[in-house]
C-alpha cells in the first residue's frame, strides 16, 4: 500500500457500511463486530449490525459495543436481515460481513484498493481470498480463489458460477446502486448469497477477485452451511439456466 494511494483514499468520498445480520451468535459476534469497527480506514467505515430476533445473549452484547447502529427486528432470516440494514446503510460500497467471520483490520482498505483500479467498478461484485479458522478463531487452512479467473471473459465467469459458487458473501463488497436493482431473496431460508451473486451476474454485473485474504472464515458445527450444505442450489440455479 503506496502513502499516496492511501491519501487518495482520504480525499475520495467513499463510505463504507459493514453489513452484520446475526442470529443467536452469542459466542462469536463480539469478535466479529471489533473486526469491522477496528479497520486500518475506520473513519471511512460505519458499522450496522441487525439483530434478526436472537433469543440468546447477542442483543446485549452488541447493545454494549460502542460506535456501531444495532437495529431489532423479528426474525425473518439472513436475506432479510441484509435487505433491513443495507436500506439503512449511508455507505457508497456495502461489506456484508457474517456474524461469526472476522475481517483482518485492513480488509476494507485492501479491497478499496482495488476498486480504486477497477473501470467500472459499480459493475462488479468484489471478493476476496480467505483463511478458515475454528471455533476458537485458530487458523486451520486457507482458500486461495484461482487469480486467472480474473482474465477471462464475463461470460466464462457466469458460467463457471453456474457450475459451482464461488466468491464469499462475507468478503464481498458491492456498490449501494447495485440494490436499487435486486435485492437478497428472503424466501430463502439460506444460499442468498448464491443467488444474489447469480441474478447480478444474470443482468449484467460482474465479479472481481481482490488478491488479496481480507477474511477469516469460521467452520464450526452450527453454521448454515453444516446444516444444509447447498441444499437450494439446484432450485436457485434453475432460476438462471
Amino acid at each position: 500500500m503506496t502513502k499516496d494511494w492511501h491519501k487518495c483514499i482520504e480525499c475520495k468520498p467513499y463510505l463504507i457500511s459493514i453489513i452484520i445480520p446475526v442470529y443467536n451468535c452469542e459466542k462469536y459476534i463480539k469478535e466479529c463486530v471489533l473486526s469491522a469497527i477496528n479497520q486500518s480506514v475506520k473513519d471511512d467505515v460505519e458499522v450496522i449490525v441487525i439483530d434478526d430476533g436472537s433469543t440468546d445473549g447477542t442483543l446485549n452484547i452488541i447493545k454494549d459495543i460502542p460506535d456501531i447502529t444495532v437495529l431489532v427486528k423479528p426474525n425473518g432470516g439472513t436475506a432479510s436481515a441484509l435487505n433491513t440494514g443495507i436500506r439503512n446503510a449511508k455507505g457508497d460500497w456495502i461489506h456484508w460481513l457474517s456474524a461469526d467471520d472476522v475481517l483482518y483490520n485492513n480488509a476494507v482498505e485492501v479491497m478499496l484498493h482495488t476498486i480504486e483500479k477497477t473501470e467500472n467498478n459499480q459493475n462488479y461484485i468484489f471478493y476476496s481470498h480467505y483463511d478458515i479458522i475454528d471455533e476458537n478463531s485458530t487458523i486451520i487452512d486457507q482458500f486461495l480463489e484461482p487469480i486467472s479467473r480474473n482474465g477471462r471473459t464475463r461470460e466464462e465467469r457466469f458460467t463457471e458460477l453456474k457450475g459451482n459458487y464461488y466468491g464469499n458473501g462475507s468478503s464481498s463488497m458491492i456498490h449501494r446502486s447495485v440494490f436499487d436493482k435486486i435485492k437478497f431473496d428472503e424466501t430463502l431460508g439460506h444460499s442468498e448469497d448464491y443467488d444474489f451473486m447469480l441474478h447480478a451476474m444474470s443482468i449484467g454485473m460482474d465479479m472481481k477477485l481482490v488478491d488479496k485474504k481480507t477474511l477469516m472464515y469460521r467452520r464450526h458445527k452450527d453454521q448454515l452451511t453444516n446444516r444444509f450444505g447447498g441444499s437450494l442450489n439446484g432450485m436457485i440455479l434453475d432460476r438462471y439456466r
